[in-house]
């Protein structure tokens, strides 16, 4: 026998016994969980398909802005994305803006600060964001909660250093903070602070059970000394009646933690480090399930289905993940494409309402983002023509600069010299920037403003004539969505397009997005 064959003979015997131990460690844990073992009837292709396997991209809505945070709402009609300086909310069933909200404004430094963090009330009713002190970046608002339905701004608390993550506990009545040094709770929609406890440092992350018992901390990797290496544990609190009394302190990670999560059930506590480590806890009895030892996604990202059976993240072999097994899920979604997007995805959610996924990616050469919407036992849907199909995509910066403004709608300055994009007037914001500057005898300018729905505002502008030897005409297509307060009936740019009809013998002489010559 050749060596080859040898090295193909050991390796066949090396998998066969690596998958008995994989089916022995789900047999015992299916014994101790009281499940039924049926794992090893089950074919190795059986155990890695899933209802994914056949997912359809439904949706792909585009974000002029780089997204740092998505969430779902808990009824699953909105999506929440947070761009460098405010929240978008989106109709997850018709992929439209239902409201642009402005972010944390700083007034000593006129600008406004992207939420670290963001959690939907369980009606889905309200929004609370939340950021904290970096450096200079002092926000006047620690927490705020917004109205998502009238953008009105319900509750506001300021905490001196900020805030590093929110949420809400599951009656919607309290929230908690990662404030300054430990954990502060407000009533809502008093705002009354109620107790608080503290920590050896400040906290990176928190996470609360499903029945609202425990609590789950991880201090931030802030400084060298003692209290920063202790980012790569996660103390576990019993709340009650006001107290926290510390229950175990779980260590199984070489470096900082980044993110927590409980699972819907309660029965597990996933945690993700920066180096990419990913444990699944058994956190009752303070150790890991054997069979997710080997998980590992870029940064830390992940995201936990509302079944608490699938894992998402930046795997190497593939989106999704069982939770149970460890093993990967076959041919779910295309990742990203060589080339097209960048590489990384830094922001994925599962909804609440389990066969809805959303991931994010930026195109190369492009400061837009794209989000994604995956869904399951669902047909291909048919795709619906657009206004937008019919021209070139235009980006939003190089004409329109993001004026910031407080909630009240009081504006402060451009953050470039172009004029801004948010106002209460859509033809004037759009002539401000695309409007002819100066015209010539023979050159026309015609401006058309509707509102197709109560969230979306367009503005088209064309301009024929022009004194141009290769482009005849230029028609222009802007759309807005609704900023801020209703009751302040603002607008802000959301997308611009433009397509072209050229001189003769210079190209084409109908509207259409090919370059003139």
């Amino acid at each position: 026998m050749s060596i080859r064959s040898y090295l193909r003979y050991f390796t066949a015997i090396a998998i066969a016994l690596s998958l008995q131990l994989e089916v022995k460690a789900q047999i015992e844990q299916k014994i101790e969980q009281n499940i039924s073992v049926d794992a090893p009837s089950k074919s190795l292709r059986d155990r890695l398909s899933s209802e994914w396997e056949n997912a359809v991209l439904t949706q792909t809505l585009e974000s002029s802005e780089q997204i740092n945070t998505l969430k779902f709402s808990p009824n699953g009609k909105l999506l929440a994305s947070v761009g460098a300086s405010q929240i978008t909310i989106w109709q997850v069933d018709n992929g439209q803006i239902e409201r642009i909200l402005p972010g944390h404004h700083a007034t000593e430094l006129k600008m406004e600060i992207a939420p670290t963090a963001i959690a939907f009330s369980p009606n889905s009713r309200f929004l609370a964001t939340t950021t904290w002190s970096q450096g200079l970046l002092t926000p006047d608002k620690s927490i705020v909660v917004w109205d998502t339905i009238k953008g009105k701004e319900v509750l506001s608390i300021k905490e001196q250093d900020g805030c590093r993550q929110i949420l809400f506990d599951v009656e919607g009545k309290v929230i908690y903070g990662a404030c300054g040094l430990g954990v502060t709770t407000w009533s809502f929609p008093e705002g009354e602070k109620l107790f608080s406890f503290a920590t050896e440092s400040s906290l990176e992350a928190i996470a609360l059970s499903p029945d609202g018992q425990v609590i789950a901390t991880v201090v931030a990797n802030v400084t060298e000394e003692e209290q920063g290496k202790q980012s790569n544990k996660i103390k576990l609190w019993q709340l009650n009646q006001g107290k926290a009394t510390l229950l175990n302190t779980l260590a199984g990670h070489d470096n900082g933690i980044a993110q927590l999560e409980f699972t819907s059930d309660g029965k597990r506590l996933v945690s993700s480090s920066y180096d990419g480590k990913i444990n699944v806890w058994d956190w009752q009895k303070g150790q890991t399930y054997r069979n997710t030892n080997n998980l590992y996604s870029k940064n830390g990202l992940f995201s936990l289905s509302a079944n608490s059976r699938l894992i998402a993240g930046n795997f190497h072999s593939s989106t999704m993940t069982n939770l149970i097994t460890g093993l990967p899920l076959k041919n779910v979604m295309s990742l990203p494409h060589k080339g097209q997007t960048n590489q990384e995805i830094n922001t994925i959610a599962f909804s609440p309402q389990e066969q809805l996924f959303a991931r994010v990616e930026k195109p190369k050469e492009s400061d837009n983002s794209l989000i994604y919407l995956w869904q399951t036992n669902i047909p291909q849907p048919e795709k619906l023509p657009s206004k937008r199909d019919n021209y070139l995509s235009i980006p939003i910066t190089e004409y329109w600069g993001n004026r910031e403004q407080l909630g009240t709608g009081e504006t402060v300055k451009l953050k470039t010299s172009n004029p801004s994009s948010i106002g209460k007037d859509p033809k004037a914001l759009a002539l401000s920037a695309l409007g002819l500057a100066e015209t010539v005898e023979s050159e026309q300018e015609q401006v058309e403003l509707d509102y197709p729905r109560d969230n979306l505002a367009t503005v088209s502008i064309t301009q024929t004539n022009l004194a141009d030897d290769s482009v005849a005409g230029i028609r222009y297509l802007v759309e807005f969505a609704p900023y801020g307060d209703r009751s302040n009936q603002q607008w802000q740019v959301i997308w611009a397009g433009k397509k072209f009809k050229c001189q003769a013998n210079r190209g084409h002489q109908d509207w259409g997005t090919d370059l003139c010559q």
